[in-house]
């Protein structure tokens, strides 16, 4: 390329690609987060049910005056007893509590003599019943320690001492839906961070081996509208002045080289590709210039739809290529726009690239040249079929258009070097369909809308 863009990295974050980026996949995320959150709720259920425990109150006492000092240290030796595996293994020898789910534990109330031993369970009977199991065991391990000390039991063995805990079960799972949704919106934003899908004008600049001419900002098509066109009047009069932006550059840096052919491409589909290269078309015969728009993608036609054309048989540029038509019987000449042609394809047709490749097509956009001023091209996706390639062998210049937050840098500069290696000059790029490319969006479209409606009344008088 005649200019290498020098890359300084993509550090800057971009908050409105985020913004777009979240609200694309909004849905998905929180689908994951309900679903989520409903796994979560029946696993709980049905493993982790309501607890109950049960409690028994109990006093350290000395067994003579002598002790009396040391209480302290004997309630500390007792509930270490209580809360050990020691403990464990020896209720394990009942075997009526050997395989009981619970767990049992000890503490001692505060500033006091007294200790609270507790068991939990699935049920109130197992409570009961590994309580009664820990005090019955106790007694057998206390020979090994204590001498002095001995633990009264201030209550029974009761239900009125058993407490029902009611599980968090749907408190739970509203918090793992929270996490997951979190964990989703954190991936996101990691992503938008980390990716080098093109989002912004600046970016691109910094990322792609080519100029960025400008951008497209998105306009939603009204009801039955099939393109967005600059001479439909209830065009947006801002996206009126970024085509004739756009068009005095590509207009500039053919008329500096000489060119006359100029093929419109981008990387994938549903880019707007077409609808550029009829606007430049459009913009150019406006100033004047004898401008021929070829339909060149014979796979997916696009252009007579985009002007609710009919072409008759035997009008399309494969039957022209084939020799069945004369170029005079398939050129359209527009008569409300003076300078304005086009040759549109009917339908797709099986192997194009065959006719493209053929020497008939070259001479056909030389002589075409000869006779107006540019010649732009409607092609095929360049990421997907090769007949956009065939074509930049045999144009002068090449445009790429890039849909915002679609198209990684990385397969954009791998298109540009393809094209450089078939010789046509690479233009630059346009972003098309941009959101949040520009500040006082909405003052800009105030002027636009009174400056081109001003403008169209006064043509019309």
């Amino acid at each position: 390329m005649e200019q290498q863009i020098n890359r300084q990295g993509n550090t800057s974050i971009d908050v409105s690609f985020i913004c777009r980026y979240l609200w694309k996949n909004i849905f998905v995320i929180l689908m994951c987060s309900c679903i989520g959150g409903i796994l979560a709720y029946v696993g709980m259920d049905h493993f982790s049910g309501s607890t109950y425990i049960a409690t028994m109150d109990m006093a350290m006492i000395s067994r003579d005056n002598s002790a009396a000092g040391n209480v302290d240290s004997a309630i500390a030796r007792n509930l270490n007893v209580l809360n050990s595996e020691m403990l464990r293994e020896q209720m394990k020898k009942q075997e009526e509590v050997s395989s009981l789910p619970g767990t049992v534990s000890a503490s001692q109330v505060p500033n006091t003599n007294l200790i609270t031993m507790s068991a939990s369970a699935g049920s109130a009977e197992n409570a009961l019943r590994l309580l009664k199991s820990a005090l019955t065991s106790y007694p057998t391990l206390t020979a090994y320690f204590e001498s002095g000390y001995m633990l009264r039991n201030l209550t029974g063995l009761s239900v009125q001492n058993i407490q029902k805990q009611e599980s968090k079960t749907i408190l739970n799972a509203l918090l793992a839906s929270l996490l997951i949704m979190a964990a989703g919106v954190g991936l996101t934003v990691f992503y938008c961070i980390s990716t080098d899908r093109i989002h912004n004008r600046k970016q691109a600049s910094e990322l792609l081996d080519m100029r960025m001419l400008g951008s497209l900002h998105f306009m939603k098509k009204r009801k039955n509208q099939k393109a967005i066109l600059i001479s439909d009047p209830g065009t947006d009069g801002v996206y009126v002045e970024e085509i004739d932006k756009l068009t005095t550059q590509v207009q500039s840096y053919m008329d500096q080289k000489g060119f006359r052919t100029l093929m419109v491409n981008s990387i994938c589909e549903n880019e707007g590709k077409s609808t550029v290269a009829v606007n430049l078309a459009l913009n150019l015969a406006r100033r004047g210039k004898k401008v021929m728009l070829i339909d060149a993608d014979m796979r997916r036609p696009a252009l007579a739809k985009i002007f609710d054309y009919t072409v008759d048989k035997n009008k399309s540029l494969s039957d022209l290529l084939q020799a069945k038509s004369s170029l005079q019987e398939v050129r359209y000449i527009d008569k409300k726009i003076p300078g304005f042609m086009c040759i549109f394809q009917k339908s797709a047709i099986a192997e194009p690239d065959k006719f493209l490749e053929n020497k008939d097509f070259k001479a056909l956009l030389k002589m075409i040249s000869r006779h107006v001023d540019y010649v732009v091209i409607d092609t095929p996706p360049i990421g997907i079929v090769r007949d956009a390639e065939i074509v930049a062998g045999a144009v002068d210049a090449a445009l790429l258009t890039v849909r915002q937050d679609r198209v990684r840098a990385v397969e954009l500069n791998d298109v540009v070097d393809v094209l450089d290696d078939t010789g046509v000059a690479v233009i630059g790029g346009v972003l098309n369909m941009a959101k949040g490319e520009r500040n006082s969006f909405g003052r800009k479209k105030r002027y636009g809308r009174y400056y081109y409606g001003y403008d169209n009344r006064k043509q019309g008088r």
